[in-house]
């Protein structure tokens, strides 16, 4: 029997152990028909269970390996023809001398997983895990891929996984943590740094966490200034997009309209139209500025360059994604040009297929699916026990079905309490009131969330909570950049790049007649104005410390810039963000860092974006209801989860599928019962789920399809 054979029947072997679905009397009759299969091949003799184990008997060269090999047939026999019931420890003991069995006759040592299942190996990084978790960080494959559902710990298991990597390489690794956001980002790198001090990892490892984005901006940068150029680009949101579109649509005469140039500024690969992308690659070129899609295509493009190529290949050695489900096509081509540059690099993905929520973005599973097809030497693992919701919700969640992935039976490890409850009402009106109720009768605001695919739907419930003086904060809904914060990051831009749509920007907003000024382009002739030099200045202080090696403050660079621009301002929100965003600044280490990370993580600065609701009129401290989309309380927990508005025709609302086929029915359909497991899976306590009989117009209206697996 080869020795992959034999890797093959310890894999099954773990399969059935870590199986969620079986009981332990199930997965030892499981593990009886592997022996049996494991005693007809090792000794080619095909018949019944005890005839193959009467010639493995024969062919045995151990006599304490057949008398162990006919005690647990008797055992497993017991448990099969005579329904014998028994526990995790009576499993884990037979399962244990199968393994022993396996090595005694082939020689062949099991994973270092199934070591650890046995009670033959400890280490650090496996301390804490449960046995699926410990799978998948003891997978030695050189592209793994973790299926974790919702509080089945997804971020201990990253973290010992790095640990892991660094611990069990010959060499120094160069580890490269991708998370969606900015804000996951931090977290993770701040829990794994935690994590090396107190274990004593001693090993060199090199480690960088961010998002794609930010890591594909700092090696463009990091190979320009190898090679002596400048990479000094700014990047353009949303909101600069809409106001650049309409100032180039005047310049081209109206020849293309402002949605077409919108998507241009967007990514070259959204115009079939070369005269404008032509066009418009003179005018980001002439500004020096590029959008968020833009780093990832010129990314792509430094990647096809053999000397960008022969560079990066050193740069890194593991690769690990976090939330890899809501990654798009593009996000996927990059990975394949690494592993490509670099055939050795490790990568190791964690995701959720029924989370992918973000599919606005261009995010699917899809790409997962296929990117992990193109590379078949990959390992799947799955985390199905959750440390977050009570058993009867994973029940509820459990019954969901999706057309394009598998619903793997999640089962509670979290030890708390808790039940869905329904609660119908008349009308809209209502339902804010029972919900009202419900927040009342709860009694603890810091620990209850309200749920709402639309915040609009939920004005009547926050007219009551004004009027009541009950504290909230309301999360998602954000659109446009706030017009203060904007001028404020128009400056900071200047200060770092001289960049000459922040500088017209800014003329505009203050007033500014640089065109009167002399100099031979904008830019000079904008330092001739009195705002030019009292900026001039603060670059020429922040160079000389930069020379001096001494430490640069941004904090103490955005009070004197507040202190100038908005020290005057007579509304009290501009006050209070210009005082947040100093604190903000404190956390960064140059210009060119925040300014990026403000326009790729709308969620850590989601304070500075315009709001579509009404903001809380009471004082909020720390203690506040929490309002949400769905989409921003991904990845957060509460013990009270309250989700309204779930009729037909509001949650799902098919009038948004009205112009497509079946087909594209099913999906738009199937994309929001991802948005309902999201949104039920945040409780680790009650999970209400509430709905108006009739609708705002007084249209009545059934329960959404939603509730199907629980009225």
């Amino acid at each position: 029997m080869t020795e992959a054979r034999v890797q093959e029947h310890y894999e099954m072997l773990k399969y059935y152990y870590l199986k969620g679905d079986s009981d332990w009397t199930d997965k030892a009759k499981s593990i009886r028909t592997i022996a049996h299969d494991f005693y007809k091949e090792i000794t080619r003799t095909y018949g019944t269970y005890a005839e193959a184990l009467k010639e493995f008997y024969k062919w045995s060269k151990y006599d304490d390996v057949s008398k162990a090999a006919f005690f647990l047939k008797d055992q497993l026999n017991d448990i099969v023809h005579q329904n014998k019931r028994i526990d995790k420890e009576t499993f884990v003991s037979y399962y244990s001398m199968l393994v022993r069995l396996i090595y005694l006759a082939t020689d062949v040592l099991p994973d270092m997983a199934t070591m650890e299942f046995i009670g033959c190996t400890t280490t650090d990084e496996l301390a804490g895990l449960n046995d699926e978790q410990k799978d998948a960080v003891l997978c030695d494959s050189q592209i793994i891929y973790v299926s974790a559902g919702p509080g089945t710990g997804k971020t201990h298991l990253l973290i010992n996984k790095l640990l892991h990597y660094i611990s069990a390489s010959q060499a120094p690794e160069k580890i490269v943590a991708l998370s969606y956001t900015n804000t996951a980002a931090n977290e993770l790198g701040e829990k794994f740094r935690k994590a090396t001090f107190e274990t004593g990892t001693t090993k060199p490892y090199e480690f960088y966490n961010g998002t794609l984005h930010a890591f594909c901006f700092k090696m463009m940068k990091s190979y320009y200034s190898k090679i002596g150029k400048e990479f000094n680009y700014i990047i353009i949101d949303d909101t600069d997009i809409s106001d650049l579109a309409e100032e180039f649509r005047i310049q081209f005469n109206d020849q293309y309209t402002k949605e077409e140039i919108q998507n241009c500024l967007k990514s070259k690969l959204r115009t079939n139209k070369p005269q404008l992308r032509q066009l418009v690659a003179d005018l980001k070129a002439k500004y020096n500025i590029i959008s968020i899609d833009d780093i990832l295509t010129n990314f792509i493009d430094q990647l096809k360059d053999d000397a960008f190529r022969q560079w990066f290949k050193d740069q890194v050695s593991v690769l690990v994604i976090d939330e890899a489900q809501d990654l798009t096509e593009l996000n996927y081509r990059i990975f394949d040009l690494l592993l490509e540059v670099n055939p050795g690099m490790k990568m190791f993905l964690v995701g959720d297929s029924r989370q992918n929520i973000f599919g606005f973005n261009g995010g699917s599973y899809e790409y997962l699916d296929a990117f992990l097809r193109r590379h078949s030497n990959y390992t799947r693992k799955n985390l199905t026990g959750t440390y977050r919701c009570p058993q009867a919700v994973c029940d509820y969640v459990n019954t969901f079905r999706f057309l394009d992935c598998e619903n793997t039976p999640l089962r509670s490890v979290s030890g708390t309490t808790g039940r869905p409850v329904v609660v119908p009402a008349d009308n809209v009106e209502g339902e804010a009131q029972n919900v009202f109720s419900i927040i009342q009768r709860i009694n603890d605001v810091n620990n209850t969330v309200v749920l709402c695919q639309d915040l609009k739907y939920l004005a009547p419930l926050i007219d009551r909570l004004g009027s009541a003086g009950i504290p909230y904060k309301v999360f998602g809904g954000q659109k446009l950049v706030k017009k203060h914060v904007k001028t404020f990051n128009h400056l900071l831009r200047i200060i770092d790049s001289d960049n000459v749509y922040s500088i017209n920007a800014i003329n505009r907003a203050y007033f500014i007649q640089a065109d009167r000024m002399p100099g031979r382009n904008a830019v000079e002739r904008f330092y001739n104005t009195t705002e030019g030099r009292f900026i001039k200045d603060l670059k020429e202080d922040i160079a000389r410390k930069t020379r001096l090696k001494e430490e640069v403050s941004l904090k103490a660079l955005a009070s004197t810039l507040i202190d100038r621009y908005f020290y005057n301002a007579r509304d009290e929100e501009v006050k209070a963000d210009m005082a947040a965003l100093e604190e903000v600044m404190g956390q960064f280490t140059s210009i060119g860092e925040y300014l990026l990370s403000f326009a790729i993580d709308r969620n850590t600065f989601s304070r500075f974006i315009e709001k579509n609701y009404v903001e809380c009129k009471v004082p909020v401290t720390d203690q506040y209801l929490t309002i949400s989309t769905i989409h921003s309380a991904k990845g957060l927990e509460w013990k009270n989860v309250i989700i309204m508005g779930l009729f037909e025709g509001h949650f799902p609302n098919m009038w948004f599928a009205r112009d497509e086929d079946e087909r594209g029915k099913a999906i738009f359909v199937n994309d929001l019962r991802k948005s309902m497991f999201v949104a039920a899976t945040r409780t680790k306590g009650d999970l209400y789920l509430t709905y108006p009989r009739k609708d705002a117009r007084g249209y009545p209206k059934p329960p959404s399809r939603f509730l199907d697996g629980i009225m």
